[in-house]
């Protein structure tokens, strides 16, 4: 009976999407799956030229702003479905306003784009400083979802070929997590002079990292390489955040 019930809230929910892909494709995450191949590279870099005449992204937006979140099991398939709506939300707002060269561009005041931009739902218009802090950050507490939401620029964690999915988000959460960690144009470990730089997102949200009170060096050596994971555990590092890339990530 729970097992018909939980399929039944699926079909309901995922009812509004049979208008996302008219080839048949009712399945959202497909839908946004194949957008993100066609136009991500495998670096992360987006071809928003291209995406910005792709009528299937356009249909997944509009599925975006009809999906009854309220009716999605309250666990993973909530969290999976706001970090892609984050992620579809930026890359909408980057086309929106594009050329441009940075997310910094957009409107008058600091971090307007993710501030004040406003996006449509069925529960009306958010914006992604919203969606951050209250759909995800406060709703799941998993520091995780730092390497899975895509800022669009270069010093964020890489957008994903693939949309997240429930089934195997903590899969994806920790290929991000290593491969942000380890990408050492954001994050790296100069042991001569015993120095650990970190990407600014570990300066932003500190508190999420060290939420079991660890300090925020045992957390990244959860993820670094053996060597360096090594050096750090047993060796006293000082801690320096790199400045921020907010160039566009195409």
């Amino acid at each position: 009976m729970k097992f018909f019930t939980f399929m039944l809230v699926l079909m309901i929910t995922y009812g509004v999407a049979t208008t996302v892909n008219a080839s048949g494709n009712d399945n959202p995450d497909s839908v946004f799956d194949g957008v993100l191949k066609r136009y991500v590279s495998k670096d992360g870099l987006v071809n928003y030229e291209e995406l910005k005449e792709d009528k299937e992204f356009n249909r997944y937006i509009e599925y975006l702003s009809t999906a009854d979140t309220d009716k999605l099991p309250p666990d993973k398939h909530r969290l999976a479905f706001w970090i892609n709506a984050y992620n579809a939300f930026v890359l909408k707002g980057v086309l929106d306003e594009y050329p441009i060269k940075s997310v910094l561009d957009v409107g008058w005041l600091p971090h307007s784009f993710f501030k004040r931009k406003e996006f449509l739902t069925k529960q009306g218009k958010i914006t992604l400083q919203e969606i951050e802090n209250v759909k995800i950050r406060e709703a799941f507490r998993e520091p995780r979802i730092h390497f899975a939401i895509n800022c669009a620029s270069m010093s964020c964690p890489k957008l994903l070929t693939e949309s997240y999915k429930a089934g195997k988000l903590e899969e994806q959460f920790e290929t991000q997590a290593t491969s942000f960690i380890n990408d050492k144009s954001k994050n790296y470990l100069d042991k001569e002079n015993r120095i650990l730089y970190l990407s600014s997102i570990f300066k932003w949200y500190k508190d999420d990292f060290i939420q079991n009170g660890e300090k925020t060096e045992a957390y990244i050596a959860r993820y670094l390489n053996p060597d360096d994971a090594e050096f750090i555990r047993n060796n006293k590092v000082t801690i320096k955040y790199l400045d921020y890339n907010w160039g566009l990530n195409e």
